[in-house]
């Protein structure tokens, strides 16, 4: 491996441009020329690295935002999906008073340019669970749901009794 030199100010943008906590500057450099391998030119991971994305700070922007991108690549199958949720807490739905009437402390998103609806009080592990259910249905292969799940949040998920540990 090689070593290169960049100044502070390009190191900034580059960490500016991760999609990940632990996305490092060869990363975000490989993608920009296309070095990322055959995943690098699928659709998903290309709206990943737009700047309307990448502006994007909360991770459930970042949830809504993928949550819409599929909504709108994948119509059928993404209705098809929140059709087939029918047991236990839904955490997509056709309408608002759907995921309300599940508890009344859901709080509920509209899911951007789709009629569907998403439970927010959720944490980001959560998140990325259904998430991983819903690219799962639509069809994408592991590495595509791995990084695209990366996007809105952590690798693992930190241990709430860290202080304990040392941690």
């Amino acid at each position: 491996m090689k070593k290169i030199e960049v100044t502070d100010e390009v190191y900034e943008e580059l960490k500016k441009l991760t999609t990940d906590f632990n996305q490092q500057p060869n990363d975000v450099l490989a993608r920009l020329l296309n070095l990322g391998g055959p995943a690098s030119d699928n659709p998903l991971l290309v709206y990943l690295s737009t700047a309307d994305f990448r502006s994007l700070h909360k991770d459930s922007d970042k949830y809504l935002a993928i949550l819409g991108w599929v909504a709108d690549q994948h119509p059928a199958d993404f209705r098809e999906y929140i059709l087939s949720l029918n047991r236990g807490r839904r955490h997509l739905s056709m309408t608002r008073e759907e995921i309300i009437a599940q508890s009344q402390y859901n709080q509920a998103r509209q899911i951007p340019h789709t009629p569907y609806w998403a439970i927010m009080n959720i944490d980001t592990p959560t998140k990325r669970r259904f998430l991983t259910r819903v690219l799962d249905f639509c069809g994408y292969p592991e590495e595509i749901v791995e990084v695209t799940c990366n996007a809105i949040g952590m690798r693992r998920p930190t241990s709430r009794f860290g202080f304990l540990t040392g941690r």
